[in-house]
């Protein structure tokens, strides 16, 4: 419906709608007048007909008009402001700011349903909304675990590579690193004989406590060897792979050299030159054997 807004013959056209709400307010109170009106007649029929009753049993002589006015009613000056002074100006004036709230419902009520539309302004402006590709998508939150997580770092190859790469500490000093874990095999393994002999004090009901403590030291320390021995070996398959490198780039080195050598000889023939600023002297007559 908001094609061509501009056009008079427009049903949502600002000129039409509010020709509608003039229409619609008017026969509204048209009714209300019409309504008023039969209730006055109905009143002034109740009226008379009771009055009617009440002279038929009073009589005609006692009877007194309440109709008719006396002239006492008007004598005096004539007040202007009489209803200012009663108050009756004072209650048949509007409220402006029970007027201003029932106008902006009215307005939020026609944006809502897309009647009241400004010149540029869009459906989405008037309701105060978001289309759905304006919206930045709602993702999971970041505490919620990756699927499948552990499968995926064990198929990782970096994860498979850091086990044959050594570290940069044993890379740098491997004597070191020897001499320290023999050291701490021979303390682990003078504690785990001094715990065995203090254990022999104790009861037999904490035997198999001790028993699984041992097993577990000289776990750790048959895993220590393993790793030393893995690291051992790739410290040794690192430096055959320096010594290749180094040979085959000295080879490389020494063919460049004897090819460099040849192109020098070849270029080391003698030219004669006729004069020093002759082109090409090497294709000169004077250089050609006669």
């Amino acid at each position: 419906m908001n094609i061509l807004p501009k056009k008079r013959w427009h049903v949502r056209n600002k000129d039409n709608i509010a020709r509608v709400r003039r229409d619609e307010a008017k026969a509204a109170e048209e009714e209300n007048e019409r309504k008023q009106r039969l209730k006055q007649a109905e009143r002034e029929a109740k009226t008379n007909l009771l009055r009617d009753k009440a002279r038929l049993r009073v009589g005609c002589k006692d009877f007194i008009s309440l109709s008719e006015k006396t002239e006492d009613e008007f004598s005096g000056h004539i007040n202007f402001f009489q209803e200012l002074e009663d108050g009756h100006e004072e209650s048949n004036r509007k409220n402006k700011e029970h007027e201003k709230e029932k106008k902006e419902e009215i307005e939020k009520y026609e944006k809502q349903i897309g009647y009241l539309t400004y010149l540029g302004q869009d459906t989405n402006e008037a309701l105060g909304k978001k289309n759905w590709y304006d919206q930045a998508p709602i993702r999971e939150s970041d505490k919620d675990e990756e699927l499948n997580l552990k499968s995926k770092v064990k198929d990782d190859p970096l994860e498979i590579m850091k086990k044959y790469v050594p570290s940069t500490y044993i890379q740098k000093n491997i004597t070191s690193i020897k001499a320290s874990d023999i050291e701490t095999r021979k303390r682990k393994q003078s504690e785990s004989y001094s715990h065995h002999s203090h254990s022999k004090k104790k009861k037999k009901h904490k035997k198999k406590c001790k028993h699984k403590s041992r097993r577990k030291s000289y776990d750790s320390d048959s895993d220590e060897s393993t790793d030393l021995e893995k690291k051992q070996k790739i410290e040794i398959l690192r430096k055959e792979r320096i010594e290749r490198e180094k040979e085959e780039k000295r080879r490389s080195d020494a063919l460049l050299a004897q090819v460099k050598k040849r192109d020098v000889s070849s270029n080391a023939e003698i030219v004669q030159r006729k004069y020093n600023s002759q082109f090409n002297p090497e294709i000169a007559r004077q250089n050609f054997s006669q």
